[in-house]
């Protein structure tokens, strides 16, 4: 699927954290004196200026840490998607200014509304030079629809059967309308492999020792665990308006703040996306390289997990929601990147339905300054067993996240709401996510999450539709509006059932809580240019665009 967690920067002691964090948040809707990574004349931009020439090799780091797969379809986290996106490519694309265009699919029609045709391209080969045929294609697509263990198979539920409809032709049966699904298909819903050579890898396909095979600018070539993975540039690539000016790229794993900001300035780490916020300022002011933001559908929220615990009451997320300093983290916690929120989905994903979103999300809309009489007049009302009952959030262990879990908690304890905050290893953070046993009875995860496709429809269907990978409290309550607006044609009317689902989400404050929307940001080597300030790394190959600045 498309979520997930952001992992810049670890850090082993929570307490200091947390001491700075509190520090900081106390005054922090006064307007402290953090400087914010966006100062000093940085202006959003989609892309950074252009690539001049090649360069024989260039060291990008992956904030995230090592993945533990590059299988396509295992693969719903940036370390993952960083790295595949420029080695898998899907049926259609998603740009870096989040419009769905042809891609692997030259063209795509709808003749009637249970039917989607995508004619393919005859020009494109797999890195062992044979051409992508529409058994491939079937192949890939039917992974998705079969395998339930693809973070992508959900987006299926709707789909009846695949087949080959021509030699560079491939026909989608649907169950029931669905308006949602050819979108996706510019995410890993829609990623082509190579049937023979993930059938003979089996299990093994995306592992170190195997790799992929696949289409994009870039071809696997090594992983060398614990340290990194090398791609190297294919020539027969077949976009030839996105040839690849790098030779080589090799992606390093670095997850603390102070190694990555050390690394870039000495030039052994080339350019890094999520930039550690502690070294922004350092960064900018070393001289050795450029730092941009640009636009991003990302959001830092809160998800219900517990659909049993003390945050499965309403009234105990809408006092907590008012309680908590957003605009505080947003200026203090990113360094001026976050945005309070006014829903659940960001406004870079509202997509097809932003005029209406945005006319409703108005409405509601806060700075993010907590208002902490409200919420307690909210908490003093609460049946005493409840709020007598322990309400626990669950944390990875960074800089970032840390300080975010104890400005929760610090909103919690002013008003009264029995709180504990854990802090767990960042590198087993995503079992909390993904794995019921792990999570257990915790009642709230951190998230930062991000969509598939800029459509409000998938933010719904991850966080908020029974089945949805990121629903881990199983809430149902808007399942029938969801499906409704999947299977509507008129866009005008499938906006007015989204706004109904945003209104919904927002009076109950769940499953997932409104917190900031987020830039993106890179800095490069002053030696490199090109890649994409956007978010567009995920699903979108971002690295054929590095080259040499001069």
């Amino acid at each position: 699927m498309h979520t997930t967690i952001r992992r810049r920067g670890i850090r082993t002691a929570v307490a200091v954290a947390g001491i700075a964090a509190v520090a900081a948040l106390t005054a922090c809707s006064g307007g402290g004196t953090t400087t914010s990574p966006t100062q000093g004349g940085d202006e959003p931009t989609t892309f950074t200026p252009a690539a001049k020439g090649e360069v024989d090799k260039i060291t990008w780091n992956v904030f995230q840490g090592e993945p533990q797969t590059i299988d396509p379809y295992r693969s719903a986290d940036y370390t993952p998607n960083m790295i595949n996106s420029n080695l898998c490519e899907n049926l259609l694309v998603q740009t870096p200014e989040f419009e769905i265009e042809p891609n692997l699919a030259s063209s795509y029609s709808n003749p009637d509304p249970l039917t989607w045709v995508y004619d393919l391209r005859d020009d494109v080969t797999f890195w062992d030079g044979t051409p992508m045929t529409a058994d491939d294609v079937v192949y890939s697509l039917n992974r998705n629809l079969t395998d339930p263990t693809s973070f992508y198979n959900y987006l299926y539920f709707n789909v009846d059967s695949i087949e080959k409809t021509g030699e560079h032709q491939v026909t989608i049966h649907l169950k029931s309308p669905d308006y949602l699904l050819n979108e996706e298909l510019s995410n890993y819903a829609g990623v082509v492999v190579q049937q023979k050579f993930a059938e003979e890898a089996g299990e093994n396909f995306g592992a170190p020792d195997t790799g992929v095979m696949c289409t994009g600018p870039f071809q696997f070539e090594k992983w060398t665990q614990g340290q990194s993975i090398t791609v190297s540039r294919y020539d027969g690539y077949w976009n030839q308006d996105l040839q690849p000016k790098a030779k080589e790229i090799e992606f390093t794993f670095l997850t603390d703040d102070a190694a990555i900001t050390s690394g870039l300035q000495s030039g052994q780490i080339d350019g890094t996306y999520g930039v550690p916020v502690s070294g922004v300022a350092q960064l900018k002011a070393s001289g050795v390289g450029n730092y941009y933001t640009g636009p991003a559908p990302l959001e830092t929220t809160l998800v219900v997990a517990n659909p049993d615990g003390p945050a499965a009451n309403e009234d105990v997320r809408k006092a907590l929601q008012l309680a908590i300093d957003w605009k505080g983290i947003g200026t203090q916690v990113y360094g001026g990147l976050g945005t309070p929120s006014a829903l659940q989905t960001p406004p870079a994903a509202y997509g097809f339905a932003e005029e209406q979103l945005t006319e409703y999300a108005d409405t509601v809309a806060t700075d993010g300054t907590p208002d902490l009489d409200a919420a307690k007049k909210i908490v003093d009302a609460l049946p005493a067993d409840v709020k007598a009952d322990s309400i626990s959030l669950v944390v990875p262990q960074q800089t970032e996240t840390q300080q975010l879990g104890v400005a929760i908690k610090d909103a919690a304890d002013q008003i009264g709401l029995n709180f504990e905050l854990e802090v767990v290893p960042a590198t087993g953070y995503s079992n909390y996510l993904y794995d019921p046993e792990t999570r257990g009875d915790t009642d709230l995860l951190y998230t930062q999450f991000w969509p598939g496709v800029p459509n409000p429809l998938d933010w719904i269907a991850a966080t908020a539709v029974t089945g949805g990978l990121f629903n881990q409290s199983g809430y149902s309550g808007v399942d029938d509006l969801y499906y409704q607006a999947v299977a509507t044609e008129d866009e005008a009317e499938r906006s007015a059932l989204v706004v109904q689902i945003e209104e919904q989400l927002h009076d109950e404050m769940g499953p997932m809580f409104p917190g900031v929307a987020l830039d993106n940001d890179v800095f490069m080597n002053k030696r490199i240019t090109g890649a994409p300030a956007a978010f567009a790394y995920t699903y979108y190959p971002w690295a054929a665009y590095l080259g040499s600045a001069e």
